[in-house]
C-alpha cells in the first residue's frame, strides 16, 4: 500500500529517462513548488521550447495510465470529496484536503505540487485555471462548472441591487445561497472580497476594498457610525485596521474637503451625506428646515439644527437674528423672509 505521496510519484516516474523525468518534475513543480515555462526549462537543457513541449505530452501520456492503475484510489477520493461540496471547489483549499484524506504520512516537501500533478495528468477531475476573473478551482463535470458560473453571476447581480447598510447588517446575502455546500464558491470569484470587519461585498466598493485615502476615510466613519474630528479619522483608519500605516493628517482633511460624500458639520467634524447630513452653511440649513417644517421658534430652530451640526446655541441664534434671511413672525416665531 502506497503510504506517501513521494512513494506514488517514485512509481509513476520508474523507468523515465532523466531528460523526461525532469521535464514533467520542472514543469509541475515537484521539487520547487513553481511551475517552471517551457522556456526555462528549454535553455538549461539547451533544447527549444518547442521540443520540451513534446518531451511533457510524451510523458504525460505515458504516466496517464500508470495513474490510473497505481492512484485510482487518489482520483476516487477527489472525486467522492467534490461532489459533497457541491461539485466545485478552490484549488489550494481542495489539494489540501485530498492530502488529508489521502492519509499520506506527512514529511513530503511540496506535497500539494504532487498531488496536483497526479490530477491534473489525470484529467480528473477537471481543473480551471487561474484567470483575470477566477482562482483556479476544480470541478466534476461541465453541469457542475454551469451551475458554479450561473451562481456567481446571480450573486453578482444581487450584490448590485442590495442595501449595502442592510447587506452589512443583516448577511443577506447568505439567503441567496441555495445550497449549504456553496458559501465556499464565493472564494473563487475574485471580485467578490470581505473587509478586516468581515462585510462581504464587491471589492470595487470602497466599503470593502478602500484603495485611496478618501476611501479609508469613509469606511472609518460608516463603521463608527457618528461624525468625527478629521484627526480622529486620520487616527482611526490605522487604530481600526484599515491601513497598516498612520494616515497623515492634512491628507485626510484635505480629501475630505473634496468628497461630497462628507458633510462638515463642526469646526473640523465631519460626517456622512448618506447618514442624513447635508451640505450647506448654518443659514442654509437653518433656511431649509424652516421651509420643511414651517414657521418656528427658536428653540426649536436650535434644536434641529444641532441634528445637523456641531454648533453653539448662539452661533445658531446669531444666524437666526439675519434679517435678510429670516423674518419673526407676530406669534414670534421664525421663517424664511422669502416666504
Amino acid at each position: 500500500m502506497i503510504k506517501n505521496i513521494d512513494q506514488l510519484i517514485v512509481s509513476l516516474f520508474e523507468g523515465f529517462n532523466p531528460k523526461q523525468q525532469k521535464v514533467l518534475t520542472d514543469r509541475f513543480g515537484l521539487k520547487t513548488g513553481r511551475r517552471a515555462t517551457l522556456q526555462e526549462i528549454g535553455d538549461e537543457l539547451h533544447v527549444t521550447r518547442e521540443r520540451v513541449r513534446q518531451i511533457e505530452e510524451q510523458g504525460i501520456k505515458k504516466i496517464k495510465t500508470r495513474i490510473e492503475e497505481q492512484a485510482g484510489f487518489l482520483l476516487d477520493i477527489a472525486k467522492e470529496h467534490l461532489s459533497r461540496l457541491g461539485g466545485v471547489r478552490e484549488d489550494s483549499v481542495f489539494i489540501g484536503e485530498i492530502l488529508k484524506k489521502a492519509g499520506f504520512q506527512s514529511g513530503s516537501k511540496h506535497s500539494e505540487a504532487k498531488v496536483r500533478f497526479v490530477l491534473l495528468v489525470a484529467g480528473i477531475p477537471s481543473y480551471h485555471k487561474e484567470d483575470d476573473s477566477f482562482l483556479a478551482f476544480w470541478y466534476t463535470d461541465k453541469k457542475a462548472e454551469k451551475k458554479f458560473f450561473d451562481f456567481i453571476k446571480q450573486m453578482t447581480q444581487f450584490l448590485k441591487n442590495a442595501d449595502r447598510d442592510k447587506l452589512f447588517k443583516e448577511k443577506t446575502h447568505l439567503k441567496q445561497l441555495s445550497e449549504v455546500n456553496t458559501e465556499h464558491f464565493l472564494s473563487i470569484a475574485k471580485h467578490f472580497g470581505v473587509n478586516i470587519f468581515g462585510d462581504f461585498g464587491l471589492r470595487e466598493w470602497a466599503e470593502i476594498e478602500p484603495k485611496t485615502v478618501r476611501d479609508k476615510a469613509y469606511l472609518t466613519l460608516k463603521k463608527h457610525g457618528k461624525p468625527l474630528h478629521f484627526e480622529e479619522i486620520a487616527k482611526n483608519i490605522q487604530r481600526l485596521g484599515i491601513d497598516r500605516r498612520a494616515a497623515h493628517v492634512q491628507t485626510v482633511h484635505n480629501e475630505l474637503i473634496k468628497d461630497k460624500r462628507f458633510v462638515l458639520v463642526g469646526r473640523g467634524i465631519y460626517a456622512l451625506s448618506e447618514h442624513g447630513y447635508e451640505s450647506g452653511t448654518v443659514q442654509q440649513v437653518i433656511a431649509r428646515l424652516l421651509k420643511k417644517q414651517g414657521p418656528m421658534n427658536s428653540e426649536e430652530v436650535v434644536r434641529l439644527v444641532n441634528e445637523q451640526r456641531f454648533l453653539q446655541k448662539n452661533t445658531i441664534l446669531l444666524n437666526l437674528q439675519n434679517r435678510k434671511f429670516f423674518k419673526r413672525l407676530d406669534n414670534g416665531k421664525y421663517h424664511v423672509s422669502e416666504a
